[in-house]
């Protein structure tokens, strides 16, 4: 079983009204998207617009590309815990607003993105309980890093929604990444939609009884998370407070070799509470 994963990205919109009651965001200026007059949204994989995902993290160790992540905050990276499980290739980095890993500069008719920069990672705080186990049970975990983000059109933080659980509402989600595809690595960020499925096909599928209820089971044959590395977002479109916003759902954990699904995603949602404690920590511990 493969551990390391990355994504296809799809754009389709799944529109809900959230019930907001008590639900609140984690990061209030979030999920929003410069977002283009015709916007593609095709089942399968497909080049990605390039404002379309500006959350999406790479988690590098020496230039080299080891998973992907989502930023929450201004100072910390959503990734799966795994990433971090062998010291000797664990990420040093963290590397936001880029879209084609081959240029150094990128741009097409809805303008430039600025020059990438890499950003050291602080500290890596993996969840308590992650065991690296053919099941990854709680597989997660926070990223600070060394420098605070200034949100922009390129750099943009994903929504949390705290105190609500939505999961149930999609049949479908969007999932955005450079991994693999026919062996081989896409450089430029790619985007398709992957089927909401119940978490008991992917253990009759996979033949993996001990699943656990905080994972998500997503994909098909025609469109799918690839070998690659893990920390791909699951997401939806939603709109909350009268704007269009993607919320994240869960992060791509572990699947099929072949890349013709389902896969298995770490339900974020399920995990609220532990990454809304641990950010509180560090607020608190750095006010003093």
């Amino acid at each position: 079983m493969k551990h390391f994963k990355t994504g296809f990205v799809a754009l389709v919109c799944l529109l809900f009204w959230a019930n907001e009651g008590a639900a609140h965001l984690l990061e209030n200026n979030c999920g929003t998207i410069r977002q283009p007059s015709r916007f593609k949204r095709v089942v399968g994989g497909q080049d990605a617009e390039i404002f379309s995902n500006p959350w999406l993290a790479i988690l590098l160790q020496d230039q080299e590309y080891r998973c992907t992540g989502s930023l929450v905050t201004s100072r910390f990276v959503l990734t799966v815990a795994d990433c971090f499980n062998n010291s000797n290739s664990a990420p040093t980095k963290v590397r936001l607003g880029d879209y084609d890993r081959n240029r150094a500069q990128d741009c097409s008719s809805l303008g430039c993105l600025p020059r990438t920069s890499d950003i050291d990672i602080e500290r890596v705080i993996p969840h308590p309980k992650f065991e690296f186990t053919p099941g990854n049970v709680n597989n997660i975990a926070l990223v600070r890093i060394a420098e605070e983000i200034l949100f922009s059109d390129y750099i943009r933080p994903i929504c949390l929604l705290v105190n609500q659980p939505l999961l149930k509402q999609f049949s479908s989600f969007i999932v955005a990444g450079w991994g693999h595809y026919n062996r081989v690595r896409k450089e430029v960020l790619q985007t398709a939609i992957v089927r909401h499925r119940d978490i008991e096909e992917c253990k009759s599928i996979l033949q993996m009884n001990n699943l656990s209820k905080d994972l998500i089971c997503a994909g098909d044959t025609t469109s799918d998370t690839c070998f690659g590395d893990g920390g791909t977002p699951l997401t939806a479109e939603i709109v909350y407070e009268k704007v269009s916003r993607i919320f994240q759902f869960g992060l791509s954990s572990f699947g099929f070799t072949a890349c013709k699904g389902p896969s298995v995603y770490t339900n974020v949602t399920y995990h609220m509470k532990w990454i809304e404690d641990t950010l509180f920590q560090f607020i608190n511990k750095n006010s003093r």
